[in-house]
């Protein structure tokens, strides 16, 4: 995949709304520390809020007709109030999907209309929560360990940033704004941004695969929480257990046994072999879900290997803190 620099440069020559940085970072990390401080709405200390995002949903690439099959898609709205780290709402309304979490002194809750979160919510939840992953803007954890390229270039007089050349990569203007990520074959587009409170919100996100297929676009607004009704902070039932939330989850939080090879050598070498990356989303019962391609040169020679995937039954779903939970897991096919 290659970043679209000329395209997103151009739309954002307009005026940023971030602050100016005091100096310049001195590595990867400090500039992935930067972008998530500066998107980061629900540290510490932050200003409440309400956001609201309408969104949509694309079909993928699934190189099959069965009902069963598909991507989910559609129009979808997502909600939260935050009023502090341990008080906050999130609902989703995504088809007949309708999910309400929530924090309070009770604990964390869930209510859900399906114990399985569809694929298109989870990217939507990871470039809203976590637009920086959080391993690469930790110290201690394993981004800072990748040799990172840095590059500095300019188009049509507007500079910018660029770490890493491929997947991973990510975009920035000089003042620490994320443009684009890159990131396991899913580019998000982050633009049209506005303040609050010190902070940055892009108000519109685009996420495409590798083939520049739209994904997920959506829209948001942000603004001030106001008087928050303490009844929307409650839901009736125990606690959550930790792997059921509508959290997408980091790699490095959950255990999980991958597949052995299931392939065999004719299907994954040869002329005809296929070449790229897949992505599925494997629930709290093991069942693999809306397995699709996110980038492939040549995506029809992946024919025979998908209903092998789709067919996959993990007898050890993947846990967080032993309690079984749904994470989005990917296959990459060819160099890397």
């Amino acid at each position: 995949m290659k970043l679209r620099l000329a395209a997103l440069l151009f739309a954002m020559l307009t005026l940023s709304a971030g602050a100016q940085p005091n100096q310049k970072p001195k590595n990867a990390t400090e500039w992935f520390q930067r972008a998530a401080e500066q998107m980061n709405l629900r540290a510490f200390g932050a200003t409440p809020f309400r956001m609201k995002v309408t969104f949509h949903a694309f079909p993928g690439i699934v190189l099959s007709s069965k009902p069963a099959d598909q991507i989910i898609s559609g129009d979808g709205t997502y909600e939260e109030t935050w009023v502090a780290p341990h008080k906050w709402r999130r609902e989703v309304i995504f088809g007949s999907y309708r999910a309400i979490e929530v924090e309070s002194q009770a604990g964390r809750k869930l209510q859900a209309s399906s114990d399985y979160e569809p694929s298109r919510v989870l990217m939507l939840l990871d470039a809203l929560l976590y637009p920086i992953p959080r391993m690469f803007s930790s110290e201690v954890r394993m981004g800072q360990h990748l040799h990172w390229k840095i590059k500095d270039g300019e188009i049509n007089g507007q500079p910018y940033v660029m770490i890493g050349t491929g997947d991973p990569a990510y975009l920035f203007l000089p003042n620490g704004e994320l443009l684009q990520s890159i990131y396991f074959g899913i580019a998000t587009n982050f633009t049209n941004p506005a303040g609050f409170h010190g902070k940055l919100v892009s108000q519109h996100i685009q996420i495409q695969g590798g083939n520049k297929q739209d994904l997920v676009t959506a829209d948001l607004t942000v603004e001030p929480a106001g008087a928050a009704d303490p009844a929307a902070f409650t839901l009736p039932g125990s606690p959550a257990e930790p792997g059921t939330t509508l959290r997408p989850l980091d790699f490095a939080e959950y255990n999980f046994s991958y597949p052995g090879q299931h392939f065999s050598p004719d299907e994954t070498s040869g002329p005809s072999r296929p070449l790229g990356r897949l992505r599925e989303v494997v629930d709290r019962r093991g069942m693999v879900h809306e397995l699709e391609i996110l980038y492939s040169p040549n995506p029809e020679n992946f024919a025979p290997v998908l209903p092998l995937i789709r067919g996959d039954k993990f007898h050890h779903p993947p846990t967080i803190d032993k309690s079984p939970c749904e994470i989005a897991h990917g296959y990459i096919f060819g160099p890397q």
